[in-house]
Protein backbone atom coordinates (compact mmCIF):
# COMPACT_ATOMS: atom_id res chain seq x y z
CA UNK A 1 0.00 0.00 0.00
CA UNK A 2 1.24 3.46 -0.85
CA UNK A 3 -0.54 6.10 1.98
CA UNK A 4 1.04 9.12 0.05
CA UNK A 5 -1.23 9.36 -2.76
CA UNK A 6 -4.60 8.04 -3.62
CA UNK A 7 -7.22 7.64 -6.32
CA UNK A 8 -10.63 9.90 -6.40
CA UNK A 9 -12.92 8.73 -9.05
CA UNK A 10 -16.56 10.47 -9.60
CA UNK A 11 -18.90 9.69 -11.65
CA UNK A 12 -22.62 11.02 -12.62
CA UNK A 13 -23.88 7.29 -13.19
CA UNK A 14 -25.93 6.95 -10.09
CA UNK A 15 -25.27 3.55 -10.13
CA UNK A 16 -21.39 3.18 -10.90
CA UNK A 17 -20.04 2.28 -7.81
CA UNK A 18 -23.11 -0.22 -7.29
CA UNK A 19 -21.19 -2.84 -8.71
CA UNK A 20 -17.39 -4.10 -8.82
CA UNK A 21 -16.49 -2.37 -12.58
CA UNK A 22 -16.89 0.60 -14.17
CA UNK A 23 -15.92 2.02 -17.48
CA UNK A 24 -14.33 5.10 -18.31
CA UNK A 25 -13.60 7.25 -20.87
CA UNK A 26 -9.79 7.36 -21.27
CA UNK A 27 -9.78 11.12 -21.86
CA UNK A 28 -11.43 11.34 -18.35
CA UNK A 29 -8.37 10.17 -16.64
CA UNK A 30 -5.75 12.30 -14.92
CA UNK A 31 -7.95 15.54 -14.95
CA UNK A 32 -7.30 17.43 -11.95
CA UNK A 33 -4.28 15.78 -11.33
CA UNK A 34 -0.41 17.64 -11.02
CA UNK A 35 1.36 17.60 -14.22
CA UNK A 36 4.31 15.61 -12.98
CA UNK A 37 1.43 12.61 -12.01
CA UNK A 38 0.16 13.39 -15.32
CA UNK A 39 3.49 13.01 -17.37
CA UNK A 40 4.05 9.36 -15.04
CA UNK A 41 1.06 8.21 -15.93
CA UNK A 42 -0.13 9.01 -18.97
CA UNK A 43 0.89 5.95 -20.50
CA UNK A 44 -0.78 3.41 -18.55
CA UNK A 45 1.58 -0.03 -18.47
CA UNK A 46 1.28 -3.03 -16.66
CA UNK A 47 4.39 -1.48 -14.37
CA UNK A 48 2.13 1.78 -13.72
CA UNK A 49 -1.22 -0.21 -13.18
CA UNK A 50 0.76 -1.77 -10.29
CA UNK A 51 1.42 0.79 -8.88
CA UNK A 52 -1.92 2.32 -8.69
CA UNK A 53 -3.26 -0.58 -7.15
CA UNK A 54 -1.30 -0.11 -4.17
CA UNK A 55 -3.33 3.33 -3.96
CA UNK A 56 -6.10 3.44 -1.19
CA UNK A 57 -9.39 5.03 -3.69
CA UNK A 58 -12.48 7.20 -3.13
CA UNK A 59 -15.37 6.56 -5.42
CA UNK A 60 -17.61 8.94 -5.28
CA UNK A 61 -20.55 10.74 -7.36
CA UNK A 62 -21.17 13.85 -8.75
CA UNK A 63 -23.67 16.45 -6.67
CA UNK A 64 -26.46 15.36 -8.65
CA UNK A 65 -26.89 12.08 -7.55
CA UNK A 66 -26.76 12.88 -3.77
CA UNK A 67 -25.10 9.60 -2.74
CA UNK A 68 -22.23 8.59 -0.26
CA UNK A 69 -18.88 7.94 -1.65
CA UNK A 70 -16.99 4.07 -0.74
CA UNK A 71 -13.32 3.75 0.14
CA UNK A 72 -11.49 0.70 -1.32
CA UNK A 73 -9.14 0.21 -3.80
CA UNK A 74 -8.87 -0.40 -7.51
CA UNK A 75 -7.69 -4.38 -8.19
CA UNK A 76 -7.45 -4.20 -11.62
CA UNK A 77 -7.34 -2.06 -14.61
CA UNK A 78 -7.72 -2.62 -18.36
CA UNK A 79 -7.39 -0.29 -21.44
CA UNK A 80 -9.35 -1.07 -24.50
CA UNK A 81 -8.91 1.64 -27.30
CA UNK A 82 -10.32 4.94 -25.60
CA UNK A 83 -12.19 3.34 -22.80
CA UNK A 84 -10.68 2.26 -18.89
CA UNK A 85 -12.10 -0.73 -17.22
CA UNK A 86 -11.88 -0.17 -13.47
CA UNK A 87 -12.43 -2.99 -11.49
CA UNK A 88 -12.68 -2.41 -7.45
CA UNK A 89 -13.20 -3.75 -4.24
CA UNK A 90 -14.83 -1.17 -1.55
CA UNK A 91 -14.03 -1.90 1.86
CA UNK A 92 -15.76 1.33 3.54
CA UNK A 93 -18.34 3.74 3.17
CA UNK A 94 -17.75 7.64 3.38
CA UNK A 95 -20.45 9.70 3.73
CA UNK A 96 -20.92 12.84 1.24
CA UNK A 97 -21.18 15.19 4.49
CA UNK A 98 -17.71 14.31 5.64
CA UNK A 99 -16.46 13.95 1.57
CA UNK A 100 -17.66 17.91 1.22
CA UNK A 101 -15.97 18.92 4.71
CA UNK A 102 -12.63 17.01 4.11
CA UNK A 103 -12.73 18.78 0.00
CA UNK A 104 -9.23 21.07 1.07
CA UNK A 105 -7.43 18.50 2.69
CA UNK A 106 -8.23 16.23 0.25
CA UNK A 107 -7.21 18.75 -2.55
CA UNK A 108 -10.62 18.10 -4.21
CA UNK A 109 -12.19 21.13 -5.82
CA UNK A 110 -15.54 22.04 -6.12
CA UNK A 111 -15.31 21.82 -10.13
CA UNK A 112 -14.47 18.03 -9.63
CA UNK A 113 -17.94 16.99 -7.86
CA UNK A 114 -19.84 18.47 -11.27
CA UNK A 115 -17.35 16.08 -13.62
CA UNK A 116 -17.11 12.42 -14.25
CA UNK A 117 -13.14 11.62 -14.12
CA UNK A 118 -10.46 9.80 -12.32
CA UNK A 119 -7.66 11.90 -10.53
CA UNK A 120 -4.78 10.76 -8.16
CA UNK A 121 -3.98 13.14 -6.15
CA UNK A 122 -0.82 13.99 -3.42
CA UNK A 123 -2.16 13.16 -0.49
CA UNK A 124 -1.41 10.55 2.66
CA UNK A 125 -5.52 9.50 2.62
CA UNK A 126 -5.50 7.75 5.69
CA UNK A 127 -3.44 10.63 7.70
CA UNK A 128 -5.94 13.05 6.89
CA UNK A 129 -8.67 11.26 7.52
CA UNK A 130 -7.50 9.97 10.90
CA UNK A 131 -6.50 13.50 12.24
CA UNK A 132 -9.46 15.03 11.73
CA UNK A 133 -11.04 12.53 13.22
CA UNK A 134 -14.17 11.65 10.91
CA UNK A 135 -14.72 8.52 12.93
CA UNK A 136 -14.31 6.71 9.58
CA UNK A 137 -12.20 3.40 10.05
CA UNK A 138 -9.22 3.44 8.27
CA UNK A 139 -8.94 0.75 5.34
CA UNK A 140 -7.26 -2.66 5.83
CA UNK A 141 -3.96 -2.51 5.91
CA UNK A 142 -1.73 -4.76 3.56
CA UNK A 143 -0.67 -8.38 5.33
CA UNK A 144 3.38 -9.43 5.70
CA UNK A 145 3.40 -12.13 3.41
CA UNK A 146 6.80 -13.47 5.02
CA UNK A 147 4.27 -14.18 7.84
CA UNK A 148 0.77 -14.85 6.41
CA UNK A 149 -1.23 -18.11 6.57
CA UNK A 150 -2.75 -18.85 3.28
CA UNK A 151 -5.59 -20.61 1.76
CA UNK A 152 -4.25 -20.79 -1.23
CA UNK A 153 -1.27 -20.24 -3.16
CA UNK A 154 -1.11 -20.10 -7.59
CA UNK A 155 1.48 -21.21 -9.58
CA UNK A 156 1.78 -20.34 -13.38
CA UNK A 157 3.37 -18.92 -16.55
CA UNK A 158 2.94 -15.73 -17.65
CA UNK A 159 1.70 -16.21 -20.19
CA UNK A 160 -1.31 -17.47 -18.53
CA UNK A 161 -1.80 -14.75 -16.20
CA UNK A 162 -5.08 -13.04 -17.89
CA UNK A 163 -7.15 -16.29 -17.07
CA UNK A 164 -5.01 -16.81 -13.51
CA UNK A 165 -6.02 -12.83 -12.92
CA UNK A 166 -9.74 -13.59 -13.89
CA UNK A 167 -10.12 -16.98 -11.60
CA UNK A 168 -8.38 -14.76 -8.84
CA UNK A 169 -10.62 -12.17 -9.07
CA UNK A 170 -13.82 -14.36 -8.57
CA UNK A 171 -12.34 -16.52 -5.93
CA UNK A 172 -11.97 -12.93 -4.25
CA UNK A 173 -15.91 -12.46 -4.19
CA UNK A 174 -15.80 -16.11 -2.21
CA UNK A 175 -13.55 -16.15 -0.10
CA UNK A 176 -11.03 -13.28 1.97
CA UNK A 177 -8.35 -11.53 -0.61
CA UNK A 178 -5.54 -12.01 2.03
CA UNK A 179 -6.02 -15.78 2.14
CA UNK A 180 -4.97 -15.66 -1.55
CA UNK A 181 -1.20 -15.93 -2.58
CA UNK A 182 -1.16 -13.91 -6.19
CA UNK A 183 2.15 -12.13 -7.10
CA UNK A 184 0.41 -8.74 -8.70
CA UNK A 185 -1.66 -8.72 -5.05
CA UNK A 186 1.99 -8.28 -3.56
CA UNK A 187 4.34 -6.36 -5.94
CA UNK A 188 6.05 -4.31 -3.60
CA UNK A 189 6.46 -7.11 -1.01
CA UNK A 190 8.04 -9.40 -3.49
CA UNK A 191 10.69 -7.02 -4.62
CA UNK A 192 13.26 -8.11 -2.20
CA UNK A 193 16.63 -10.64 -2.31
CA UNK A 194 16.36 -13.86 -1.45
CA UNK A 195 13.51 -14.11 -2.97
CA UNK A 196 13.33 -17.79 -3.95
CA UNK A 197 13.62 -18.91 -0.17
CA UNK A 198 10.57 -17.00 0.43
CA UNK A 199 8.25 -17.92 -2.34
CA UNK A 200 9.35 -21.65 -1.54
CA UNK A 201 8.44 -21.16 2.19
CA UNK A 202 5.08 -19.63 1.13
CA UNK A 203 4.14 -22.70 -1.24
CA UNK A 204 5.47 -25.57 1.20
CA UNK A 205 4.64 -24.51 4.25
CA UNK A 206 1.84 -21.50 4.48
CA UNK A 207 -0.37 -22.58 1.63
CA UNK A 208 -2.87 -25.10 2.16
CA UNK A 209 -4.00 -25.24 -1.00
CA UNK A 210 -1.54 -25.20 -4.04
CA UNK A 211 -2.99 -23.94 -7.47
CA UNK A 212 -0.68 -25.04 -10.51
CA UNK A 213 -1.98 -23.80 -13.85
CA UNK A 214 -0.17 -26.40 -15.92
CA UNK A 215 0.77 -25.74 -19.96
CA UNK A 216 3.72 -26.23 -22.08
CA UNK A 217 5.09 -22.39 -21.18
CA UNK A 218 5.17 -23.65 -17.26
CA UNK A 219 7.51 -26.06 -18.18
CA UNK A 220 9.80 -23.68 -19.80
CA UNK A 221 10.00 -21.13 -16.92
CA UNK A 222 13.09 -20.70 -14.07
CA UNK A 223 10.49 -19.23 -11.50
CA UNK A 224 7.83 -22.15 -12.16
CA UNK A 225 10.50 -24.85 -12.00
CA UNK A 226 11.58 -22.81 -8.52
CA UNK A 227 7.93 -22.95 -7.39
CA UNK A 228 7.25 -26.42 -8.86
CA UNK A 229 10.47 -27.75 -6.91
CA UNK A 230 8.16 -27.19 -3.52
CA UNK A 231 5.36 -29.07 -5.10
CA UNK A 232 7.21 -32.20 -5.38
CA UNK A 233 8.27 -31.96 -1.96
CA UNK A 234 4.67 -31.93 -0.68
CA UNK A 235 4.04 -35.17 -3.55
CA UNK A 236 7.16 -37.26 -1.95
CA UNK A 237 5.41 -36.06 1.42
CA UNK A 238 2.11 -37.81 0.32
CA UNK A 239 0.39 -34.45 1.23
CA UNK A 240 -1.18 -34.18 -2.35
CA UNK A 241 -4.35 -33.31 -1.29
CA UNK A 242 -2.43 -30.14 -1.08
CA UNK A 243 -2.04 -29.63 -4.23
CA UNK A 244 -4.69 -28.83 -7.21
CA UNK A 245 -4.06 -29.05 -11.10
CA UNK A 246 -5.42 -26.91 -13.81
CA UNK A 247 -4.39 -27.74 -17.67
CA UNK A 248 -4.42 -25.46 -19.98
CA UNK A 249 -2.42 -27.10 -22.91
CA UNK A 250 -1.20 -30.33 -23.16
CA UNK A 251 2.26 -29.75 -22.69
CA UNK A 252 4.69 -31.62 -20.86
CA UNK A 253 5.51 -30.56 -17.22
CA UNK A 254 8.44 -32.71 -15.74
CA UNK A 255 6.66 -34.34 -12.12
CA UNK A 256 3.21 -34.78 -13.75
CA UNK A 257 2.40 -38.11 -14.89
CA UNK A 258 -0.90 -38.88 -17.25
CA UNK A 259 -2.39 -40.61 -14.23
CA UNK A 260 -2.32 -37.81 -12.18
CA UNK A 261 -5.75 -35.95 -12.25
CA UNK A 262 -7.14 -32.17 -13.36
CA UNK A 263 -9.66 -30.04 -14.35
CA UNK A 264 -9.32 -28.65 -17.57
CA UNK A 265 -9.02 -24.96 -18.05
CA UNK A 266 -10.15 -24.70 -21.32
CA UNK A 267 -13.92 -26.22 -20.77
CA UNK A 268 -14.71 -23.90 -17.45
CA UNK A 269 -15.51 -20.03 -17.01
CA UNK A 270 -13.51 -18.48 -14.16
CA UNK A 271 -16.18 -18.21 -11.92
CA UNK A 272 -16.82 -21.89 -12.62
CA UNK A 273 -12.58 -22.53 -11.93
CA UNK A 274 -12.82 -20.53 -8.75
CA UNK A 275 -15.80 -22.48 -7.20
CA UNK A 276 -13.94 -25.60 -8.05
CA UNK A 277 -10.96 -24.10 -6.16
CA UNK A 278 -13.37 -23.46 -3.13
CA UNK A 279 -14.21 -26.26 -2.78
CA UNK A 280 -11.17 -27.66 -2.53
CA UNK A 281 -9.84 -25.57 -0.09
CA UNK A 282 -13.20 -26.46 2.20
CA UNK A 283 -11.77 -29.88 2.02
CA UNK A 284 -8.68 -29.70 3.83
Amino acid sequence: MTEEKYNLLISGNEEAWDNDSYILDLDRFLEYTEKDLKAKFGKLDMSLINEIKTYPSIFAYEDRCDKDASMGYITDVIVRQNKIKIIIRKEDIITLENLRKLKFELDISDWEFSRTHWAIKKVNLYEELQSLCTNLKPLSKPIDITKQIFNVAFTFAGESRSLVEQVVRELEKIIEKDSIFYDNNYVSQLARPSLDTLLQDIYKNRSKLIVVFLCKKYQEKKWCGLEFRAIKELIMEKEINKIMYIRLDDGQVDGVFKTDGYVDGTKFTPKELSRFINERINLI
